[in-house]
């Protein structure tokens, strides 16, 4: 079967890392566990544009309970934080996504223990907004990031879909 258009191509917006605090358990409410993981600080850099995470974004985690497998851990995390970029521009981003993998996999992740990014899946869908000129193409672009977790970090690499020729 033949597709309508050739694929997209992804092409790299940036790399993020941020440090992160200890969760904040909230508990378990009528969506599922939550959790909040307050963001401290990072940095941004790729080709378009390089700067800094500004302290005061959090991750707002629910962990869903599987009906059929108790306790899988599995992840569906959004967050919101503001990138100050090196020329002056703040750009407010959104991501949404999950974090699956094997139940064992993932409760290591949860205790904070070193964890291959192989062994598990995480995948964001990320907005961006701004006002500011220089940046506004990305408001419009589909953007999507892979993201790894260690203890005390966060990071993801983050690609927009071009049109392919």
């Amino acid at each position: 079967m033949t597709t309508l258009a050739p694929p997209p191509k992804l092409s790299h917006l940036f790399t993020l890392r941020c440090a992160v605090d200890p969760p904040l358990e909230i508990g378990h409410g009528p969506y599922g566990r939550r959790r909040c993981v307050p963001i401290v600080c990072g940095s941004v850099c790729g080709p378009y544009f390089n700067g800094g995470v500004v302290p005061g974004g959090a991750d707002f985690i629910n962990l869903e309970l599987a009906r059929l497998v108790e306790d899988n851990q599995t992840t569906h995390v959004n967050t919101n934080y503001v990138i100050k970029s090196d020329d002056g521009a703040l750009l407010y981003i959104r991501t949404e996504g999950t974090r699956a993998g094997p139940p064992e996999v993932l409760q290591a992740l949860m205790e904070g223990g070193p964890v291959d990014p192989s062994q598990y899946w995480f995948h964001l869908h990320v907005k961006i907004e701004t006002g500011y000129e220089k940046y506004k193409w990305m408001n419009d672009r589909v953007i999507v990031g892979r993201a790894t977790r260690a203890k005390g970090e966060v990071a993801y690499d983050a690609y927009f879909l071009e049109n392919s020729p």
